[in-house]
């Protein structure tokens, strides 16, 4: 797998599944979404791989002889696949802190005291035997009520294989989203060209994003045909408003050097799963009613989760929005139950790449890490 990193050159703007018209919501209310969904990435590489092999950029299809690579249209990846977004520091890929851990926030600071894992079957309002998260391992004696999950707070990906042993994340591993990133508030409106001034009714507000120094939006590829490159620091468009990024390439060993007692969960028969990318899963898998695709016949039996993000998109050739998806964060915690066995064949095999499982793996999602279940 070949890696692509983006460092923006000045503000970045990804859309996320709010209505942006002036009937559909409070202007005060439009934003974005960061880290960009994996769309977004995709279609920055493809255009980018499109540019730098013989598209001009303008026309609203690639050359034909570029499809068995890049796809024709935005179902259709042609022979590439990706793992995407991942958001780095200084080339490290960060997680979300994974939520099963919680903690106590101490001044400017978060520090992790204890995990969550499957509690006893009880009967509530979402049925029968219904295994909630509950404290398992608490080494730090802190009362239930002062513990948090670590919203704002992320993860060096090198530091996760002692979470998926059952342990607590290292502190110096832990990074503060104001490190990473800005918000900013911007007020724009639409212009008649003609005219030359303001058009009526025409004002907007969104929230735009400023990276700071050294973090960037990393992605891996295959299906990488030989010969084929990006020139090292080319602008390349990224994300709304055609604002630019530099497209340099990434060397992402970290990901492939990621440490997982992957042997250990399967013998065990129980799973935890932590996904690295946001995780599209239909809601019989979420309710353990069937198998999560890509992990045999496991199911899901609890789950420590984020609410949901609102996924949708543009379609540049059909020139209309995308269908919005739900989908789980990345940082969700999945707690499942398998038949004990050696390592699942499609794991085992996978070859190049971490694990995916769930739905729309091509585009990046369902990327995720497997470990064991916390115990106290």
């Amino acid at each position: 797998m070949i890696g692509v990193r983006f460092s923006a050159v000045d503000t970045l703007f990804f859309r996320d599944g709010t209505p942006f018209a002036s009937d559909g919501t409070s202007q005060a209310d439009v934003g974005g979404m960061f880290p960009p969904s994996p769309e977004s990435v995709v279609g920055a590489v493809r255009a980018a791989l499109a540019r730098y092999n013989g598209w001009n950029g303008q026309d609203r299809r690639w050359p034909a002889d570029l499809n068995p690579v890049l796809g024709n249209g935005p179902e259709d990846l042609g022979s590439l696949s990706f793992e995407a977004p991942f958001l780095l520091q200084d080339d490290v890929p960060l997680i979300p802190v994974p939520r099963h851990v919680v903690g106590r926030s101490e001044g400017d600071r978060w520090h992790p005291r204890a995990l969550l894992g499957p509690g006893s079957p009880v009967t509530c309002d979402l049925g029968d035997g219904v295994r909630l998260p509950q404290i398992v391992k608490n080494p730090w004696n802190i009362k239930p009520e002062e513990l948090k999950a670590a919203s704002g707070w992320w993860l060096k990906l090198n530091a996760l294989g002692e979470v998926l042993r059952g342990g607590l994340p290292p502190e110096e591993a832990l990074v503060a989203q104001k490190d990473l990133w800005r918000v900013e508030r911007r007020i724009g409106l639409e212009r008649d060209a003609n005219r030359r001034s303001a058009q009526e009714g025409r004002l907007y507000s969104a929230r735009f994003v400023r990276l700071l120094r050294g973090v960037a939006i990393g992605a891996r590829v295959a299906g990488w045909p030989a010969g084929w490159s990006l020139p090292s620091g080319s602008l390349v468009p990224f994300g709304g408003e055609g604002r630019l990024a530099a497209c340099e390439p990434w060397e992402a060993k970290s990901l492939d050097g990621l440490d997982m007692p992957v042997a250990e969960a399967f013998a065990s028969g129980r799973l935890m799963v932590i996904a690295l990318t946001p995780l599209v899963l239909d809601g019989a898998a979420c309710r353990g009613e069937a198998p999560i695709p890509g992990l045999g016949d496991a199911r899901l039996v609890s789950a420590c989760l984020d609410r949901p993000l609102r996924i949708g998109g543009w379609n540049s050739l059909e020139r209309s929005p995308s269908p919005v998806r739900s989908v789980l964060p990345a940082g969700s915690v999945l707690f499942c139950e398998t038949s004990p066995a050696s390592v699942l064949n499609a794991i085992a095999r996978r070859g190049v790449g971490l694990p995916r499982i769930g739905e729309r793996t091509a585009y990046g999602y369902g990327v995720v890490a497997i470990g064991v279940w916390p115990n106290g």
